[in-house]
C-alpha cells in the first residue's frame, strides 16, 4: 500500500470516526479547539514566555550597568565578568525557551489545522469576513465581466437594428 493511499484510508477512517461520534463529542471538539480559547491559550503561553525574556533581558542590562559602574569607579579597575555571566545565560536561557515555546504553538495548532479540524471555517486563524471579501470580490469582478458582455451584446444588437432601419429606409 502506497504512502498516499495510507494517508487517504486515515483521513477516511479519521473523517468515519468523527462523522459516527456523538453531538456531545463533536460540540466538546468545537469548544477545544475554538479559535477564541485557542487564541487566549496561545497568549498566555507565549505572552508568559515573552514576559520572562524581557524580564532576564532587564536583569542582565541591569548586571552589565553594575559591571561598568564597578569598572569605572572601583579602585583599580577591577573587571567582574561574573557579575554578567549568570544574567547572560539566564537571558539566553529563556530567550531559547520562549522561541522553543513560540515553535511548539506553531507546529501544534498546524496539526490541529491540518488533521483535526476538518472545515475551513473551523480552523484556527479563519476569517470569515475576509473570506466573505474575497468571495465579493470575486463575485464583483465576474458580475463585471458579464456587464462588459452585455455592453458589447447590446452594441451589436443596436449595430443590427440601424442597419435593418438603414436597409428599410431605402425601399
Amino acid at each position: 500500500m502506497s504512502r498516499s493511499s495510507r494517508k487517504k484510508e486515515l483521513r477516511e477512517q479519521r473523517d468515519t470516526i468523527l462523522e459516527k461520534s456523538s453531538a456531545g463529542l463533536v460540540s466538546f471538539r468545537r469548544f477545544l479547539f475554538a479559535p477564541n480559547l485557542l487564541t487566549f491559550v496561545i497568549s498566555v503561553v507565549v505572552g508568559n514566555a515573552f514576559g520572562s525574556a524581557i524580564k532576564d533581558l532587564v536583569t542582565l542590562a541591569a548586571d552589565f550597568l553594575l559591571f561598568l559602574w564597578r569598572w569605572i569607579f572601583t579602585a583599580n579597575h577591577p573587571l567582574y565578568f561574573n557579575a554578567t555571566e549568570n544574567a547572560w545565560n539566564t537571558f539566553v536561557t529563556s530567550f531559547l525557551t520562549m522561541l522553543f515555546i513560540a515553535l511548539a504553538v506553531y507546529y501544534t495548532i498546524q496539526l490541529i489545522n491540518n488533521r483535526l479540524i476538518g472545515s475551513d471555517n473551523e480552523k484556527w486563524g479563519y476569517d470569515g469576513a475576509h473570506q466573505d471579501m474575497l468571495m465579493l470580490q470575486r463575485l464583483q469582478k465576474e458580475n463585471n465581466e458579464l456587464v462588459k458582455k452585455n455592453n458589447q451584446l447590446q452594441r451589436e444588437v443596436l449595430k443590427a437594428l440601424s442597419s435593418e432601419d438603414d436597409g428599410q429606409s431605402d425601399k
